[in-house]
């Protein structure tokens, strides 16, 4: 069994969306088959100007929560490294952490399976939109393609997972050590979306078991507009991806 469990929120302007979603996350901990571990939520507000962190506070509720905030919005990559080094610095090697879109359009329920499977040896545990029983609700045609277009590239390039662009994951933090010793200052070192294509590539290289569980995408229930920007994001993987099958498995 894992130690704690950190559930990581990288945000940037959900006032309107982490409240329900962390409403969701607290019924998930109450619910949790035969009793949930320590749970501890990390909110990394990246530079909101919606109040953001204050929309966390107040639904904190009973959860064990803390905010951090960017003064200024950095960009997804900068929001991951400063999570992942805050669970880096103050948790066990026992733990997990479970990283997620804060904008509700992943489903929290489906956490207790992710860290079953890790408690099982899974050292990732990847929610997938390409696993038989997956669905995607309320993304438009094109956005799927894109998706689908992405996921053959990346597993004929690399083999070993299907999903490379979802960031809802789970990690063994001693695996996210690793990464951190092994790669140093280029470990976390893409800006935007493409960090968590990037985390993937890095980290399978010492992952003995990836395993993906099926995902239902919900982003009929986001409020707001979409902060990924298509073409730079695509533009951007495309060149990564690159870099690294060519074997620069750490450069910008």
């Amino acid at each position: 069994m894992s130690s704690r469990v950190w559930v990581l929120l990288p945000a940037f302007n959900e006032a309107e969306n982490l409240p329900p979603l962390l409403g969701d996350l607290a019924e998930t901990i109450r619910r949790w088959p035969g009793g949930a571990p320590p749970v501890r939520v990390l909110v990394v507000d990246d530079g909101s100007t919606d109040g953001t962190a204050d929309a966390a506070r107040g639904a904190q509720g009973d959860l064990d929560l803390e905010v951090i905030v960017h003064a200024v919005n950095m960009n997804l990559g900068a929001a991951m490294r400063t999570g992942i080094h805050h669970v880096l610095e103050s948790g066990a090697d026992g733990d997990l952490l479970i990283s997620l879109d804060a904008d509700h359009t992943h489903p929290v329920e489906l956490m207790p399976e992710m860290v079953e499977r890790a408690n099982a040896g899974a050292d990732i545990v990847i929610a997938s939109r390409f696993q038989p029983g997956a669905e995607v609700h309320g993304l438009d045609g094109f956005r799927k393609g894109i998706s689908a277009c992405a996921s053959v590239l990346l597993q004929g390039m690399f083999p070993g997972a299907r999903d490379y662009t979802c960031g809802y994951r789970c990690y063994r933090v001693t695996l996210l050590r690793w990464g951190a010793a092994h790669y140093g200052p280029h470990f976390l070192n893409q800006e935007g979306f493409s960090v968590m294509v990037d985390l993937l590539l890095k980290l399978r290289r010492k992952a003995r078991r990836i395993e993906e569980v099926p995902l239902i995408l919900r982003y009929d229930r986001k409020r707001g507009a979409s902060k990924m920007k298509i073409v730079t994001t695509a533009w951007t993987t495309l060149r990564l991806l690159g870099r690294r099958f060519c074997g620069n498995p750490t450069g910008p």
